[in-house]
């Protein structure tokens, strides 16, 4: 233990020794959320404010405090001649950076124009036994004590609240289109007997109760779909999916989805919903359509006004890399999977070998504006309708970002003989050993029998498009807490990375 840590724990002891709670259960004075005071002061009043220790500034018998409330920070002033020589030597013997306390004072402005509370009475809400690892305002230096314990990345840095602020703020603009688009925000299933809906190695579970092995949910679309067979024409639904497979900049295995199903309609119908949601959520949650991307460095500016760009597939690797893979045969599209490292498990299969062509060649490398990659290989897809003038390829599409694969959306299949065929089909692919194909799930497929309308859906990855719109270029900015290897601490050991009084 510190030597700081210990002199912190034994103050708390003496306070509570002198009858003085360091931990009240309400503060003293009913504060004003500081955002409202700086938005609306009212020179001359009193004022109460609540918030964190983040700086001290000491000139004699006048200090200033910074406080940070709901990540606003107000300066105040302490003047012995105000507060008395005791009560003022007594803030300094008690508080400490990090502490939260509850001050009230009038408002007045320095003579360096910044408003400040001038504190006539004072009160500890809570003792920190620990001292922030950095000064207010600045990051934490080692990464991975940035990810670990990203309380306290959140509470040093605004910058890293803001970038999580456009992540909430787009949870909610979505909400808010969806419902005003006539959908109903539905709940699935987390856990469920079959997993299905992606192409995704799944993590599994044992329920006690039933003597069973579930799986936590790869995606939300086949009980989503259910609702649609079940007569909701428009439902929505935000939530946890779950994919025990790569963590990288834009995979982390815990990761947030919207999806949406939509009777009567198909992909076209989605493409113009979709476009539609993320300029206007973009609008709204970052005042713009237009975003510097990446923000730090900004190479690109992205227009996110539609209409977006729609570009078949195949006419994207005959465009970006001169790839014609209708002309070619199955072993020259074997060839070029030798030449670029592209390994199919479960086998060779022509749609799925040119969507991994595609995905590695162009997808990232080129398509920087948004763009609908249109018409995929109908095997690549077996949850998709066939395209209705030309078989070979399904009516799906994935939205373009940056480079980054940000949404995917299919005219439905509802043809129950045909997806039995397909989820056959996929069966072999598992036996040969793809462990990401999709299970055969004969509840789905009875359901269907009784019946789905024509269907549009949509998937979009919400940590991706928040990562979009801070510009950022690592979905692990955006995610409050993303997934790290577990580190053995014994109880009481100090925190890793920079620590020390500010």
């Amino acid at each position: 233990m510190s030597v700081e840590r210990e002199q912190r724990r034994k103050l708390r002891e003496e306070l509570i020794g002198r009858g003085v709670n360091p931990y009240p259960h309400i503060p003293k004075f009913k504060p004003i959320p500081v955002k409202e005071i700086l938005s609306n002061p009212n020179i001359g009043t009193k004022v109460s404010a609540a918030g964190r220790v983040v700086a001290v500034r000491k000139h004699g018998k006048l200090a200033f405090i910074d406080i940070v409330d709901d990540g606003t920070r107000i300066q105040c002033a302490l003047n012995a001649r105000v507060l008395g020589k005791d009560k003022f030597k007594e803030f300094f013997r008690i508080v400490d950076l990090g502490d939260f306390v509850n001050v009230t004072g009038e408002l007045f402005v320095t003579q360096k124009g910044e408003l400040t509370i001038n504190i006539e009475d004072y009160q500890l809400l809570s003792k920190a036994l620990r001292s922030p690892p950095v000064k207010w305002g600045h990051r934490l230096l080692d990464p991975e004590v940035r990810y670990r314990k990203r309380y306290l990345d959140i509470m040093m840095t605004p910058q890293v609240r803001r970038v999580l602020e456009i992540r909430f703020n787009t949870i909610k603009e979505i909400r808010k289109f969806m419902w005003s688009r006539g959908y109903v925000e539905v709940e699935t299933p987390v856990l469920q007997p079959v997993y299905g809906g992606a192409a995704a190695r799944p993590f599994k579970t044992h329920v006690w109760a039933l003597g069973e092995d579930w799986y936590l949910r790869i995606s939300l679309e086949l009980y989503l779909k259910r609702l649609i067979v079940a007569g909701f024409n428009k439902v929505f639904e935000i939530g946890k999916n779950f994919r025990n497979e790569d963590i990288d900049v834009l995979h982390n295995p815990e990761f947030t989805m919207m999806e949406s199903y939509e009777a009567y309609a198909d992909y076209n119908n989605i493409m113009r919903l979709t476009e539609d949601l993320i300029s206007e959520v973009a609008f709204e949650v970052v005042g713009t359509t237009r975003i510097p991307y990446p923000a730090d460095n900004p190479e690109v500016e992205l227009n996110l006004s539609p209409p977006y760009r729609r570009l078949r597939l195949v006419d994207g690797l005959r465009e970006y890399v001169g790839i014609d893979v209708e002309a070619l045969s199955d072993d020259d599209i074997k060839e070029l999977l030798r030449k670029h490292q592209i390994n199919l498990a479960g086998g060779y299969d022509r749609g799925r070998a040119i969507v991994k062509l595609f995905d590695k060649l162009v997808g990232r490398e080129h398509l920087m504006q948004p763009t609908f990659v249109i018409d995929f290989p109908a095997s690549s897809s077996p949850l998709t309708k066939p395209h209705r003038e030309d078989p070979r390829y399904a009516e799906r599409f994935e939205l373009y970002i940056a480079g980054i694969e940000l949404a995917n959306a299919y005219t439905e299949l509802n043809d129950p003989v045909l997806q039995e065929q397909h989820f056959r089909m996929e069966e072999e692919r598992k036996k040969l050993g793809d462990e990401e194909a999709h299970p055969f799930d004969w509840d789905f497929i009875e359901a269907l029998e009784y019946g789905m309308p024509p269907t549009g859906g949509l998937g979009v990855g919400i940590d991706r498009l928040a990562l979009i719109l801070a510009g950022q270029t690592s979905i692990k900015e955006v995610i409050p807490f993303p997934m790290i290897k577990k580190r053995e601490q014994s109880k009481g050991e100090e925190s890793e990375g920079q620590t020390g009084k500010t």
